[in-house]
């Protein structure tokens, strides 16, 4: 084909406009994205390029779960695209009278490359487009007029480059129609450039970014230190400071792809709460940045959707573009800490916390006095946590005398400490940062004169070991009981007889299998005890959480929703004999809710801790 000079001039002026519109708004996102508190970090460089290869190239994530299948047509759009990347700049070329390839790679390409996946990625936009337009998950939301004019370019891209190729390989058109190929290919590709920056599709560009800049800490929550002695203009910056959000999460905002996997797998959402993560924590906050040209949005999230997180963590583990959905943390630190806000079932908890150093507003604990005191000679710390300690399920202390039970079998000291106090977690939870620092105060002055500290509670683990490392210099180490469990039976100073025969399913709590990354722990100890293990549907990183976590353990008699419900029918729903857990708030949300579930003709199930089931079969 030959190309006059007027057919070039206008070439250049339409892909520079479209170049030039491109560009404007990716710079009006990055000049936001930039005011956001906190800077990027690119430490573990080699560990971000593997995430990126694993979950951008390898599309791991996006083509895992439930949505393999879509996450499999995703996949050959996106390698379309990347084998389109030289054909498309050949394209433009020609108008120019010019070539990157020769005649015989032109033909080589298009028989093993461009034939191949055109045709692939056709079926694979054709796929998405059933999906989306036919079939309607409720994730995806409403119409997405985008979407469909997405599905329009993309098809009409594969067939105009596959007429073009055939023609020039054997032409069978004349010069005109030929040429009105080549425009058509030409408008759709120019086309993008003006869609993409408008549409949820703003994500094939930010995605690789975002990903290889996501936080490697889950939670990656920010520490806000309070220092009471400072100025009263420190202390306005710090409290204006609660409204805006991190360069991080203001990244997350204009990479969301939409595609409302956090909505399926978020517990609130699932057990007939407001929250849809998809929205309150996402979608609803991009207008008012780009209508603001700021990040002072986080009073725009939804204040009872925010109240409903459990913090699980769930929707940031499942995100295929790198989100850190959750900003529960946000809008309640921001409520308590800006707005003086603590909704009406916190406030006692949050007195008994500042009163009395623990949840319950005991001035004594019987299990406390019962253990051994911790004295330098002895190896290990065992920190009890509120739970365990004031019998917040009186069934949890015979698994904490179990646990102690397996420590003396393997001739491991410990102790416990009398002065201790809540972690504070559920004050950090709920936003009351104030409180939370003075609890952490307190338990750092004491814990930085220990080296080794266990306990068998997935939240204290978090805290003492990850929040506390946000705001002080730790000297001491933390292990869940589980990994305590785990490291003595592969130092075989604990010998197990599988002895249980009953069938035998696991839990994983939120805290220990996304925020600690601990999954094959528990399960080597319940494995060597009970032949008859098996998973639940919903396990390891994406396990379904109890409903206890973000310091819902308070709220949950309050009659909203069915959050709490949920994981405890999976388990009825899965005929064990017995399901096992590692942490205390599950242990007790368990047999808070599979008793009066579970129908009058099956057989009653046993929640077990894992110290349990290891303390009956050790040998």
């Amino acid at each position: 084909m030959k190309f006059h000079i007027i057919e070039q001039i206008a070439l250049v002026a339409f892909l520079s406009s479209g170049i030039s519109f491109f560009l404007y708004q990716l710079l009006l996102r990055l000049k936001i994205v930039l005011k956001g508190k906190l800077d990027f970090s690119i430490s573990d460089l080699p560990k971000r390029l593997l995430r990126v290869f694993d979950e951008v190239i390898l599309h791991k994530k996006v083509a895992s779960g439930k949505r393999k299948s879509a996450g499999i047509l995703h996949a050959f759009v996106m390698y379309g695209f990347i084998f389109f990347g030289l054909i498309t700049i050949n394209h433009f070329l020609t108008a120019f009278h010019l070539d990157i390839f020769n005649e015989t790679v032109r033909k080589n390409y298009f028989y093993f490359f461009g034939a191949p996946w055109a045709i692939l990625c056709t079926t694979g936009i054709l796929g998405l487009a059933y999906r989306r337009f036919i079939i309607k998950p409720e994730a995806l939301g409403k119409f997405s007029a985008t979407s469909a004019l997405v599905t329009v370019f993309i098809t009409t891209l594969m067939i105009t480059y596959l007429i073009d190729e055939i023609h020039h390989l054997n032409p069978f058109m004349n010069n005109t129609y030929a040429k009105i190929n080549w425009w058509l290919h030409s408008g759709v590709i120019g086309g993008f450039l003006f869609l993409i920056p408008k549409s949820k599709h703003m994500h094939l560009v930010l995605s690789p970014f975002n990903i290889f800049l996501r936080p490697f800490e889950v939670p990656s929550h920010p520490p806000i230190p309070i220092d009471l002695e400072a100025s009263e203009e420190e202390l306005d910056e710090l409290l204006l400071d609660l409204s805006k959000l991190s360069k991080d999460q203001a990244l997350d905002i204009f990479t969301c792809v939409e595609c409302g996997r956090c909505t399926d797998v978020c517990p609130a959402n699932r057990g007939g709460g407001i929250l849809n993560p998809k929205y309150h924590f996402i979608l609803d906050l991009k207008d008012p940045m780009l209508e603001s040209n700021d990040v002072n949005v986080v009073d725009k999230i939804n204040v009872e959707a925010g109240w409903e997180c459990t913090t699980c963590q769930a929707c940031t583990e499942v995100c295929p573009v790198g989100n850190h959905v959750e900003k529960a943390d946000a809008i309640r630190s921001f409520q308590v800490m800006v707005e003086g806000d603590v909704p009406q079932e916190y406030q006692k908890l949050l007195r008994n916390l500042q009163e009395t150093g623990n949840t319950e507003g005991a001035s004594s604990s019987e299990l406390l006095q019962r253990m051994p005191e911790y004295t330098p000679d002895k190896e290990l710390v065992l920190w009890l946590g509120c739970f365990a300690k004031h019998a917040m399920d009186p069934n949890f202390v015979k698994s904490v005398e179990n646990f102690t039970k397996i420590l003396d079998s393997a001739g491991v000291t410990y102790g416990v400490l009398s002065n201790e106090q809540c972690s504070g977690d559920p004050a950090n939870k709920l936003g009351d940062k104030l409180t939370y620092q003075m609890l952490m105060d307190n338990n750092v002055e004491e814990l930085n004169k220990v080296k080794k500290v266990t306990t068998m509670c997935p939240h204290c683990v978090v805290n003492l070991q990850k929040e506390y490392s946000k705001y002080h210099d730790i000297k001491y180490e933390v292990k869940h009981h589980t990994q305590v469990i785990n490291d003595l039976l592969e130092e075989g100073k604990i010998n197990i007889n599988p002895g249980s025969l009953e069938k035998v399913t696991y839990h994983d709590p939120c805290n220990l299998s996304r925020t600690l990354d601990e999954v094959d722990g528990p399960r080597n100890a319940i494995k060597a005890a009970a032949p008859e293990f098996f998973e639940l549907d919903e396990s390891g990183k994406e396990t379904l959480c109890c409903g206890a976590g973000g310091a819902l353990w308070w709220k949950k008699d309050t009659g909203e929703g069915r959050t709490h419900l949920l994981r405890a029918e999976q388990v009825i729903e899965s005929k064990t004999d017995t399901v096992v857990t590692g942490c205390n708030f599950c242990y007790g949300m368990m047999n808070q809710g599979i008793g009066p579930l579970t129908p009058a003709d099956q057989d009653k199930i046993e929640v077990k801790d894992v110290a349990d089931i290891v303390a009956e079969n050790i040998s």
